[in-house]
Order: C-alpha cells, then sequence, then structure tokens
C-alpha cells in the first residue's frame, strides 16, 4: 500500500478546477489498493465543500496547515488550537496593518470571517461574506487557525515574517500567495502528513507528497518521494526530488515503482 498526500489549491485545483486527467489518476491510484491524502491549509468545511463539488474520492483529510486530520467521512482523528491571547491580539492587531483586507477563523471544522479593510479587494475570499459581528468571533474562543487575507503576495510575506517574529515562541506563520496562515508552533503539513501515515501504518518508502506553495516545503522536504508543480516558485521547487505538471503526471510515475 502506498499513500499520495497532495496539496489543494494551485496543486490539485488549478485554474478554478481538477483536470479531468488528474481525476482519473486518482481513481486508478486508489483502485490499485493505495490511499489519497489531501493535505491544505483549508478548513475541513472548506476542503469538504470542494472535494464534494468535483466528486474527488479521499481517503484522509489533513486541514489547517496540519493541525487537523479527519478520516474519510469527517471524523476527527488530530486536532490541535491556537493560545486564544495571542489569537485574539492578532485579530485586533490585523486593524492597525493596512494591507490586511480580511481574515478567517475556524475552530477546526467552520470557519468565519471577518472583514477589517472592506475597501481592499480580497484576493482570497472574494466571495466569503461575514456573517458574525466581530466580537461574536472572537467569543467562540476555540481557534484551530487564523488566516488573514492581504493585498498582494509580498505583503503576505512581509505579515508572516513579522508574525513569527514577534510571536514565533507559540505560533507559526506560512505565507501562502495573498495569504498567511497561523497556526500552533510545531505544527505544518509535515507533521499533519506523519500523524496519518502512522496512524494507516504506511512505510516511509510509500509515502508520496505533492505540493506548490511554502507552506508545502516541510511535507515535501520530508519525504522521499516529492514533486512540485511546474508553475511553484524556486524555492519550492528546490525542495522537492522532481517537478512535474500535474498531480496526474506524478501519480502516473508512483504507480510505476
Amino acid at each position: 500500500m502506498k499513500l499520495l498526500a497532495t496539496d489543494y489549491d494551485g496543486t490539485l485545483k488549478f485554474g478554478g478546477s481538477v483536470l479531468p486527467a488528474d481525476f482519473d489518476a486518482i481513481h486508478r491510484w486508489r483502485d490499485a489498493g493505495n490511499l489519497f491524502v489531501i493535505v491544505t491549509g483549508r478548513s475541513m468545511e472548506s476542503i469538504s465543500g470542494e472535494t464534494e463539488e468535483f466528486k474527488i474520492p479521499v481517503d484522509y483529510y489533513v486541514t489547517n496547515n496540519g493541525g487537523m486530520a479527519f478520516d474519510k467521512d469527517g471524523n476527527a482523528l488530530l486536532s490541535s488550537t491556537l493560545d486564544t491571547i495571542t489569537a485574539i491580539d492578532l485579530m485586533f492587531a490585523s486593524h492597525e496593518h493596512p494591507d490586511v483586507v480580511s481574515y478567517v477563523v475556524n475552530d477546526g471544522v467552520k470557519r468565519y470571517k471577518v472583514d477589517v479593510h472592506p475597501n481592499l479587494e480580497d484576493h482570497r475570499y472574494p466571495k466569503l461574506k461575514q456573517e458574525l459581528p466581530e466580537e461574536k468571533v472572537m467569543d467562540i474562543g476555540n481557534f484551530a487557525q487564523i488566516v488573514f487575507s492581504c493585498v498582494t503576495p509580498e505583503s503576505a510575506m512581509d505579515l508572516a515574517d513579522q508574525i513569527n517574529h514577534f510571536f514565533g515562541e507559540i505560533i507559526v506563520a506560512y505565507n501562502n500567495n495573498f495569504v498567511v496562515d497561523v497556526v500552533p508552533k510545531g505544527t505544518s503539513k509535515a507533521t499533519g502528513l506523519e500523524f496519518i501515515c502512522a496512524y494507516v501504518g504506511a512505510d516511509d518508502d510509500d509515502i508520496y507528497a505533492i505540493g506548490d506553495s511554502y507552506n508545502d516545503i516541510p511535507m515535501l522536504s520530508g519525504v522521499d518521494h516529492s514533486a512540485a508543480v511546474a508553475a511553484a516558485p524556486a524555492e519550492v521547487q528546490d525542495n522537492a526530488r522532481q517537478i512535474v505538471a500535474t498531480v496526474g503526471e506524478f501519480i502516473d510515475d508512483a504507480l510505476t515503482k
């Protein structure tokens, strides 16, 4: 049994859809008795909506950049949360940052958006609406992840650096294109994938991983069989064993090994 872990946005979902060839390759992979895992910065509510829409067969989910893990039926297998006071401090501080458009928090499953500077264009969450007043969101108290949406990828990278500098002892911030994902210290896509691999008893040599962005680097550098898509930044490609055009290409190569 082999296990393939793929990032979602920019890797499996590209240009707003999932390629039919990738979809077919996933079915071939699972029909051969292998496991298919999506490892994402999204919440479970968000990614499960995507897999239902595109009818993607998934055995396990790693969400929140490794902070949560679920089986295919949505049962939580792994759960971690941010320090509540630090999380609320970051939410307040976001209003002082001119390049933060919005933030989204989730409790491990459900997500909640807060508009910070609604006059700015929100590239990451243009369709997600704020449903609760910010005070109600802060009152939730159980925060698995905060995602800050910024005006440019450069401003997201700068914000991630600032958060890691001032709060790096207890949290970690990953910049991912226009957003910054904030999770508990010691959490990464690599740790989430390691949990799933231990849970199912996968051997190290049977683990495959593919991604496209900076938050994928811990996962890609931590396994022997890894790939970055051709559109990935150079630093991401440097941490992968090979470069491929699509998930389907990576799967077809893995099936021959």
